[in-house]
Protein backbone atom coordinates (compact mmCIF):
# COMPACT_ATOMS: atom_id res chain seq x y z
CA UNK A 1 0.00 0.00 0.00
CA UNK A 2 2.44 2.47 1.02
CA UNK A 3 4.93 1.69 -2.44
CA UNK A 4 1.97 2.30 -4.37
CA UNK A 5 0.96 5.64 -2.68
CA UNK A 6 4.27 7.05 -3.49
CA UNK A 7 4.37 6.18 -6.88
CA UNK A 8 1.23 7.46 -7.92
CA UNK A 9 2.58 11.46 -7.00
CA UNK A 10 5.45 11.30 -8.95
CA UNK A 11 3.50 9.31 -11.92
CA UNK A 12 1.45 12.73 -11.84
CA UNK A 13 3.93 15.34 -11.89
CA UNK A 14 6.10 13.38 -14.79
CA UNK A 15 2.31 13.58 -16.89
CA UNK A 16 1.96 17.55 -15.64
CA UNK A 17 5.92 18.09 -16.50
CA UNK A 18 4.77 16.35 -20.13
CA UNK A 19 1.53 18.15 -20.67
CA UNK A 20 3.63 21.74 -19.21
CA UNK A 21 6.30 20.92 -21.93
CA UNK A 22 3.74 20.34 -24.49
CA UNK A 23 1.86 22.85 -23.75
CA UNK A 24 4.86 25.04 -23.84
CA UNK A 25 6.13 23.59 -27.37
CA UNK A 26 2.60 24.43 -28.47
CA UNK A 27 2.43 28.06 -27.63
CA UNK A 28 6.26 28.08 -29.43
CA UNK A 29 4.29 27.28 -32.79
CA UNK A 30 1.38 29.46 -32.44
CA UNK A 31 3.57 32.26 -31.79
CA UNK A 32 5.60 31.47 -34.72
CA UNK A 33 2.73 30.80 -36.57
CA UNK A 34 1.30 34.26 -35.64
CA UNK A 35 4.67 36.06 -36.44
CA UNK A 36 4.51 34.64 -40.05
CA UNK A 37 1.18 35.31 -40.47
CA UNK A 38 1.69 39.44 -39.65
CA UNK A 39 4.28 38.80 -42.35
CA UNK A 40 2.67 37.56 -45.00
CA UNK A 41 -0.03 39.75 -44.25
CA UNK A 42 2.05 42.67 -43.88
CA UNK A 43 3.44 41.96 -47.24
CA UNK A 44 0.00 41.60 -48.66
CA UNK A 45 -0.65 45.28 -47.51
CA UNK A 46 2.53 46.43 -49.03
CA UNK A 47 1.92 44.41 -52.68
CA UNK A 48 -1.69 45.25 -52.61
CA UNK A 49 -0.81 49.30 -52.05
CA UNK A 50 1.76 49.07 -54.68
CA UNK A 51 -0.68 47.48 -56.63
CA UNK A 52 -2.87 50.23 -56.65
CA UNK A 53 -0.77 53.28 -56.54
CA UNK A 54 1.08 51.97 -60.20
CA UNK A 55 -3.02 51.80 -61.18
CA UNK A 56 -3.82 54.75 -59.77
CA UNK A 57 -0.73 56.67 -61.20
CA UNK A 58 -1.32 55.01 -64.68
CA UNK A 59 -5.36 55.66 -64.76
CA UNK A 60 -4.04 59.74 -64.39
CA UNK A 61 -1.58 59.75 -66.93
CA UNK A 62 -3.98 57.88 -69.46
CA UNK A 63 -6.51 60.44 -68.76
CA UNK A 64 -3.99 62.98 -69.36
CA UNK A 65 -3.01 61.38 -72.12
CA UNK A 66 -6.95 61.30 -73.40
CA UNK A 67 -7.36 65.19 -72.64
CA UNK A 68 -4.46 66.01 -74.48
CA UNK A 69 -6.01 63.75 -77.73
CA UNK A 70 -8.91 65.63 -77.65
CA UNK A 71 -7.28 68.96 -77.55
CA UNK A 72 -5.17 67.98 -80.81
CA UNK A 73 -8.83 66.85 -82.03
CA UNK A 74 -9.93 70.76 -81.37
CA UNK A 75 -6.96 72.29 -83.18
CA UNK A 76 -7.25 70.04 -85.73
CA UNK A 77 -11.11 70.75 -86.49
CA UNK A 78 -10.26 73.88 -86.07
CA UNK A 79 -7.85 73.82 -89.20
CA UNK A 80 -10.30 72.14 -91.46
CA UNK A 81 -13.38 74.50 -90.79
CA UNK A 82 -10.27 77.02 -91.78
CA UNK A 83 -9.51 74.86 -95.09
CA UNK A 84 -13.53 74.70 -95.23
CA UNK A 85 -13.87 78.18 -95.57
CA UNK A 86 -10.89 78.93 -97.80
CA UNK A 87 -12.41 76.22 -100.11
CA UNK A 88 -15.51 78.77 -100.37
CA UNK A 89 -13.55 81.73 -101.04
CA UNK A 90 -11.86 79.89 -103.56
CA UNK A 91 -15.12 79.00 -105.28
CA UNK A 92 -16.58 82.54 -104.91
CA UNK A 93 -13.13 84.06 -106.52
CA UNK A 94 -13.89 81.26 -109.41
CA UNK A 95 -17.48 82.50 -110.16
CA UNK A 96 -16.25 86.03 -110.02
CA UNK A 97 -13.48 84.87 -112.74
CA UNK A 98 -16.36 83.59 -114.68
CA UNK A 99 -18.14 86.40 -114.74
CA UNK A 100 -15.30 88.45 -115.36
CA UNK A 101 -14.63 86.13 -118.55
CA UNK A 102 -18.33 86.61 -119.51
CA UNK A 103 -17.97 90.61 -119.08
CA UNK A 104 -14.99 90.39 -121.83
CA UNK A 105 -17.00 88.37 -124.46
CA UNK A 106 -19.74 90.89 -124.24
CA UNK A 107 -17.20 93.69 -124.54
CA UNK A 108 -15.75 92.06 -127.25
CA UNK A 109 -18.84 92.02 -129.37
CA UNK A 110 -18.91 95.38 -129.52
CA UNK A 111 -16.24 96.14 -132.45
CA UNK A 112 -17.24 99.93 -132.76
CA UNK A 113 -16.23 100.82 -129.12
CA UNK A 114 -13.34 98.68 -129.26
CA UNK A 115 -11.44 101.69 -127.18
CA UNK A 116 -13.79 101.62 -124.78
CA UNK A 117 -14.16 97.84 -124.82
CA UNK A 118 -10.16 97.65 -124.81
CA UNK A 119 -9.85 99.67 -121.46
CA UNK A 120 -12.83 97.43 -119.88
CA UNK A 121 -11.20 94.31 -121.48
CA UNK A 122 -8.35 95.86 -119.08
CA UNK A 123 -9.68 96.62 -116.04
CA UNK A 124 -11.63 92.65 -116.29
CA UNK A 125 -7.68 91.39 -116.42
CA UNK A 126 -6.94 93.87 -113.55
CA UNK A 127 -9.67 92.53 -111.67
CA UNK A 128 -8.29 89.20 -112.45
CA UNK A 129 -5.28 89.58 -111.73
CA UNK A 130 -6.76 90.29 -108.18
CA UNK A 131 -8.84 87.10 -107.68
CA UNK A 132 -6.06 84.73 -108.71
CA UNK A 133 -4.21 86.09 -106.31
CA UNK A 134 -7.00 85.54 -104.36
CA UNK A 135 -6.74 81.88 -105.26
CA UNK A 136 -2.91 81.58 -104.62
CA UNK A 137 -3.51 82.87 -101.16
CA UNK A 138 -6.26 80.57 -100.64
CA UNK A 139 -4.04 78.13 -101.88
CA UNK A 140 -1.05 79.05 -99.72
CA UNK A 141 -3.49 78.34 -96.70
CA UNK A 142 -5.38 75.26 -97.68
CA UNK A 143 -1.42 74.01 -98.01
CA UNK A 144 -0.80 75.19 -94.31
CA UNK A 145 -3.72 74.02 -92.99
CA UNK A 146 -2.91 70.34 -94.70
CA UNK A 147 0.74 71.09 -93.26
CA UNK A 148 -1.05 71.66 -89.44
CA UNK A 149 -3.17 68.60 -89.93
CA UNK A 150 -0.73 66.23 -90.83
CA UNK A 151 1.84 67.49 -87.80
CA UNK A 152 -1.64 66.92 -85.29
CA UNK A 153 -2.02 63.40 -87.06
CA UNK A 154 1.41 62.61 -86.36
CA UNK A 155 1.22 63.71 -82.63
CA UNK A 156 -1.97 62.02 -82.44
CA UNK A 157 0.03 59.11 -83.62
CA UNK A 158 2.25 59.34 -81.33
CA UNK A 159 0.73 59.83 -77.64
CA UNK A 160 -1.49 56.85 -78.93
CA UNK A 161 1.80 54.84 -79.23
CA UNK A 162 2.68 56.23 -75.58
CA UNK A 163 -0.88 55.46 -74.05
CA UNK A 164 -0.52 51.77 -75.99
CA UNK A 165 3.27 51.42 -74.23
CA UNK A 166 1.69 52.37 -70.80
CA UNK A 167 -0.95 50.06 -70.69
CA UNK A 168 1.28 47.17 -71.52
CA UNK A 169 3.32 48.30 -69.18
CA UNK A 170 0.79 48.25 -67.16
CA UNK A 171 -0.49 44.89 -67.43
CA UNK A 172 3.26 43.47 -67.14
CA UNK A 173 3.88 44.91 -63.84
CA UNK A 174 0.87 43.98 -62.51
CA UNK A 175 1.89 40.38 -63.46
CA UNK A 176 4.83 40.92 -61.86
CA UNK A 177 3.57 42.35 -58.87
CA UNK A 178 1.14 38.94 -58.59
CA UNK A 179 4.16 36.18 -58.44
CA UNK A 180 4.95 36.70 -55.28
CA UNK A 181 1.21 35.63 -54.43
CA UNK A 182 1.08 33.32 -56.50
CA UNK A 183 4.32 31.06 -55.88
CA UNK A 184 4.50 31.89 -51.89
CA UNK A 185 3.62 30.04 -49.31
CA UNK A 186 0.19 31.39 -49.72
CA UNK A 187 0.59 30.54 -53.50
CA UNK A 188 -2.85 27.80 -53.06
CA UNK A 189 -4.66 30.51 -51.39
CA UNK A 190 -5.08 32.95 -54.61
CA UNK A 191 -7.56 32.53 -57.19
CA UNK A 192 -5.22 31.97 -60.31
Amino acid sequence: MTNETSIAPRDSTDVFETIATAMSEFRAEMEYSDKLGSRIAAKTRLIMRVVFTTLIISSIYLVYLIYVMASNMTVMTTHLEDMYSNFGSMSDNMSEITRTVGSMGRSINGMPEIAQSMSEIDADVIAMKGFVNDINTSIAAIDSDMVKINLNMLEMTGRLSNMNRSVRSMSYDVNQMAVPMNTGPMSGFWPK
